[in-house]
């Protein structure tokens, strides 16, 4: 397994190496052992497939508000798609910064978001299933939106964002959220 940092240091990449023999290849999907070898403690309570099946699809910006924020980790099963981690703790050196990284099948890589960031998830591809496992179960009296496409916070998608949910398409800007974290 290989850890990557992130222009903001909570936010990582993992990626686990694939092993090829003659059967074809496999590889892991999740090692806690690995990960805590990395200083990364992560113990999910729920896993969910999000399957889009036309790319321009968007999740986002989700989060969950204190005492329920959660910590995500994220990878793709099938087509691709960009990931984006949006720090949303108002005390941080980075607050309002963003990262991005490709999930794909092929690429086998994952994303590690930490509590107190947003995050958001585009499909580049039709027919993409990517998985999120949380570390604190969905709660709604939690549960928050920020608009896609806040001029605050200033995400560039690399296609336009053509598939939302309603909640995601009439989400506030983050002047007008009540966010906590």
């Amino acid at each position: 397994m290989e850890v990557k940092s992130t222009a903001i240091q909570e936010v990582k990449i993992i990626e686990y190496k694939k092993k090829i023999d003659s059967r074809g290849f496999s590889y892991p999907i999740l090692s806690k052992k690995e990960l805590a070898s990395a200083g990364i403690n992560f113990d999910y309570t729920e896993e969910f497939v999000y399957f889009s099946e036309k790319a321009g699809t968007l999740y986002g910006i989700h989060f969950q508000n204190a005492p329920k924020a959660q910590t995500k980790l994220l990878y793709c099963i099938e087509g691709r798609g960009i990931d984006y981690a949006v720090d949303l703790r108002k005390n941080s050196p980075t607050y309002l910064q963003w990262v991005s990284v490709e999930l794909s099948a092929d690429n086998r890589k994952q994303i590690y978001i930490p509590k107190g960031f947003g995050h958001v998830f585009i499909s580049l591809e039709d027919n993409t299933k990517n998985v999120m496992r949380f570390d604190e179960p969905f709660d709604p009296l939690y549960s928050r939106q920020i608009a896609y496409n806040d001029p605050d916070i200033g995400i560039k998608y690399p296609i336009e964002p053509s598939l939302l949910a309603s909640h995601d398409m009439n989400a506030p800007f983050l002047s007008d959220s009540d966010l906590n974290l």
